[in-house]
């Protein structure tokens, strides 16, 4: 299950790398930011260099449906959990859709394996490949493969995917070739769990930050672009590394 951008369509060519797909259930994208778009040129002009990156970083994605994708407004409609529940799945694959509810959890236990584009516990919420630049804390940049729980990004976890940073790449560059390389680990991930060869892991005891919509501003994008600018300097990336080592991902 997931989103119609060209990230979510190169989701599902990938999950189809290692399984037989009973459906891809596409929830329709939802047009956030909506209030700050409309006030900023500045975020107007993020969000356009955002897509065309993004295109740019998923070329190779198929531009039709390969795959008999079913488009819904709602992936928490009753009507479309009773519907999939009727189908023989040994895994729920998620990326990119709305918070689920308990018709869902209640359905598949244990069997929905998140891709959430933040660090947890670290970064939970919305937004949380960008936060991390805002706060000038890029030790805490990457992915998070886990179990979807009720609590929103904080089941178990699988695997965690930490960029390789180098000097040269700006915000854009960074962030989405991360979220390509998740994409591509995701189903090799998911299929060690599903043949018992990786286990879940309980998350950190750490506070953590809940990233919301709400909270996305020009002030928070003018300082995450300043942050990495056209590349992190070497003291920077030295920094980082040295920052990462002290949270001893597993």
């Amino acid at each position: 299950m997931t989103s119609t951008s060209p990230r979510h369509r190169f989701f599902a060519q990938q999950v189809a790398t290692q399984f037989e797909l009973a459906a891809v259930v596409c929830e329709q994208k939802k047009n956030y930011y909506v209030q700050q778009r409309e006030e900023s040129e500045a975020i107007r002009a993020h969000f356009a260099r955002n897509a065309v990156q993004e295109l740019a970083c998923f070329h190779d994605v198929s531009a039709k449906d390969a795959y008999g994708a079913v488009t819904v407004p709602d992936i928490n409609a009753p009507e479309v959990i009773q519907w999939v529940s009727t189908l023989d799945i040994d895994v729920v694959c998620l990326f990119g859709t709305s918070i689920l509810r308990d018709g869902w959890l209640g359905a598949f236990p244990g069997k929905i394996v998140n891709l959430h584009l933040g660090l947890s516990p670290w970064y939970r919420g919305s937004a949380t490949l960008f936060w991390p630049f805002a706060d000038a804390a890029a030790e805490f940049l990457g992915t998070t493969i886990h179990l979807a729980v009720e609590k929103v990004d904080a089941g178990a976890i699988l695997h965690r995917i930490r960029p390789s940073l180098q000097t040269g790449r700006n915000y854009y560059e960074i962030s989405h070739q991360l979220i390509r390389e998740s994409i591509e680990a995701f189903p090799g991930i998911v299929t060690s769990y599903l043949a018992s060869t990786l286990y879940p892991q309980i998350q950190e005891d750490v506070t953590g930050r809940i990233c919301r919509k709400a909270d996305f501003n020009d002030a928070a994008l003018a300082r995450a672009l300043s942050y990495v600018g056209d590349g992190f300097t070497a003291a920077e990336l030295h920094r980082i590394e040295e920052a990462a080592q002290c949270l001893c991902l597993p």
